[in-house]
């Protein structure tokens, strides 16, 4: 089982944090590499009994440290894999600021487009605006020359309509003359003899 442990150890984790959790345990199993002490200078152990109570110490304490360094392992392997799922939420998040990042991107583009466009469309209307202007001031100057000559017009026609009336009351008064006239002559004409005819044999 000590075998076991020490070969997961060495094979499965390779992260630092494993190895610092389990830096403890491996400590331990190396205080334990104590030597076993000899029948012959010491004494202590003279009979079988000893030695079996011994190593079953030994067996013992072993299986408690595999069992410390069982757990550090657990741990470590659910703080990797906490660790990779974090990792992998990251990762997801910073896919998804990348392409919120792109649209963004894409949306400042249209809206330049679009700026682009309205300052184009300004610029037009400001023309636009500075030529109706121009043909507004050039209008309202034909208008007061019109004004002009209509007030020119005006008063020439007046004068004529007064040239008018007074050419017709002369006409009217011809007229009133030319029927006198014709009156005068006939009446004339009237009193006039009337010639006698010639006597022929």
């Amino acid at each position: 089982m000590w075998f076991l442990a020490v070969n997961l150890t060495g094979s499965t984790i390779s992260d630092i944090s494993l190895q610092k959790n389990l830096g403890f345990g491996n400590s331990l199993l190396e205080s334990d590499h104590e030597s076993f002490p000899e029948n012959s200078k010491s004494g202590s152990l003279s009979t079988a009994s000893n030695i079996y109570d011994y190593y079953e110490t030994k067996v013992s304490s072993l299986i408690r440290k595999f069992g410390i360094l069982e757990a550090q392992l657990l741990a470590a392997i659910a703080s990797k894999e906490a660790s990779e799922k974090n990792l992998a939420s990251a990762f997801k998040s910073r896919q998804e600021m990348d392409n919120k990042l792109t649209d963004t991107l894409k949306e400042i583009e249209l809206l330049r487009e679009k700026l682009a466009g309205a300052e184009l469309a300004q610029e037009d209307a400001s023309n636009l605006s500075n030529i109706v202007h121009s043909d507004n001031v050039r209008l309202e100057h034909d208008v007061a020359f019109l004004k002009a000559i209509l007030d020119d017009t005006q008063k020439e026609l007046h004068s004529t309509r007064g040239v008018l009336a007074g050419e017709r009351a002369r006409a009217f008064q011809l007229q009133v003359e030319v029927f006198h006239l014709k009156q005068r002559l006939q009446s004339m004409e009237n009193r006039a003899p009337t010639p006698r005819k010639p006597f022929h044999v």
